[in-house]
């Protein structure tokens, strides 16, 4: 055979190998499924944007969340963390799994190391969904909701993939706060009342975890929803090929599902163009609070968060600044008018002397090429719960004044007031004002 006919032969079979390679399999004990799956080791894990810690931030993960791997690099694992959106955490924080296995008798004994003698960390309970990492003779090392340790072998049993089942519900209450977590202790990030409508993903106890139709989600009463119907994956409208990757599978007791498939995305904001302004920047600090916290800094990093959450939509979104840079105010309004934003909001955090001032405010320069704009952040700020919402206010702002497209400038939060500066400085609190932002934005394209 010639020599190009020896290339040739040899490119294909690298080829073939290629694809025929597991994709991130680490454990080779693992099913085809959990091979590519990695649980969360640790209490809160940050997502950051590339492999490194110079990385930002760009959210959280949690102990006992599972996620599809999608690369592994220098110490790193690159993880889908929402639909269609990845980011990478520390290898040591993200364990490969090898099965999921349900507890099949109640109070079983979670241990710190494999042995009948060693240290009693807690109990799980029969029903429960762990996450099998490790074997070592009759034990196994499996990660809790709660809590990581060793249980006897013979005390679990392979989990089945149950078809996926979504309940839609609406609110049965005047007023229903949605907490972080489910319990009455766990923080507010938002609320909904009578009659708004909710898709239920997961059940836990008396609590649903829900999503609503502005995107907010989070757990809320079971109670104070009215569950109206139920569409199983089998039926022809709600059904979603196997082959669709799982996005985060929580953990939460016999009711939760083992495997959750995620449809593809509705794209409400298709063909919309948005520009972000993050107040301030460079030179221009902005507000600053007494513990130091920069007004420039919190408003690229809510201006970031909430760019990502309007793309998962469909719109076409465009930073006037995507760093520490300082941007001229003619340049913010020019880039309105270079992309013809069909919408512009310029983000900032308050200050005033009244170290009592708290809230946040809508401004609006044009009654009638703004208000509108404005108006449709009224009821997602309304029933926002960790700010109180001050309104909607006539703003002479140059970055309106000057503004030949729909525009709005919302400020935050008051950084002179110690109160609202520790708030506004959480990540539940920037998850929550930019799913509120969302929502404004939904309202003002239906």
């Amino acid at each position: 055979m010639r020599r190009g006919g020896w290339l040739a032969a040899s490119f294909c079979l690298l080829c073939l190998l290629a694809l025929l390679w597991p994709s991130g399999a680490k454990g080779e004990n693992g099913t085809k499924e959990t091979k590519r799956l990695a649980v969360v080791m640790a209490d809160r894990v940050n997502v950051r944007q590339g492999p490194g810690m110079p990385y930002r931030p760009m959210a959280n993960v949690r102990r006992g969340e599972v996620y599809r791997v999608v690369d592994v690099k220098d110490g790193w694992v690159e993880i889908e963390w929402e639909n269609n959106r990845t980011g990478w955490v520390a290898e040591p924080y993200a364990v490969f799994v090898q099965s999921a296995e349900v507890v099949q008798e109640d109070r079983l004994r979670l241990r710190q190391e494999p042995g009948a003698k060693a240290r009693i960390l807690g109990h799980l309970t029969q029903g429960e969904t762990v996450w099998v990492i490790g074997e070592e003779g009759g034990w196994k090392k499996v990660v809790a909701e709660d809590a990581v340790g060793w249980v006897a072998a013979s005390y679990l049993a392979p989990a089945e993939n149950r078809s996926v089942s979504q309940s839609e519900g609406v609110v049965d209450a005047d007023s229903l706060n949605v907490r972080a977590a489910p319990s009455l202790d766990a923080e507010r990030i938002g609320r909904l009342l009578r009659g708004d409508r909710v898709k239920i993903v997961e059940t836990k106890q008396d609590w649903h975890k829900i999503i609503a139709r502005s995107g907010l989600a989070g757990w809320v009463a079971a109670d104070y929803i009215g569950v109206e119907s139920e569409k199983a994956a089998e039926n022809q409208e709600g059904a979603v090929d196997a082959s669709v990757p799982p996005s985060v599978i929580r953990l939460g007791g016999p009711q939760s599902y083992v495997s959750r498939w995620t449809p593809g995305p509705v794209q409400p904001l298709a063909g919309k163009t948005i520009v972000l302004d993050a107040g301030h920047g460079g030179k221009d600090s902005g507000a600053q609070s007494v513990d130091g916290i920069k007004e420039k800094e919190l408003t690229l990093e809510t201006v970031k968060l909430l760019k990502n959450k309007l793309q998962s939509y469909g719109a076409r979104v465009v930073l006037t600044r995507d760093g520490d840079d300082y941007v001229p105010l003619s340049a913010r309004v020019a880039a309105a008018r270079l992309y013809q934003a069909d919408a512009f909001i310029s983000l900032h955090y308050d200050s005033a002397a009244d170290r009592q001032a708290s809230g946040i405010t809508v401004y609006y320069y044009d009654r009638l090429a703004d208000y509108r704009l404005a108006q449709s952040f009224e009821q997602p700020f309304s029933q926002f719960v960790l700010l109180p919402f001050r309104g909607v206010a006539f703003g002479d702002y140059y970055v309106l004044r000057e503004n030949e497209r729909p525009s709005v400038l919302l400020e935050l939060g008051y950084l002179s007031n110690p109160s609202d500066a520790g708030t506004v400085a959480g990540d539940a609190y920037r998850e929550a004002v930019t799913t509120a932002m969302v929502h404004a934005v939904l309202r003002y394209f239906e």
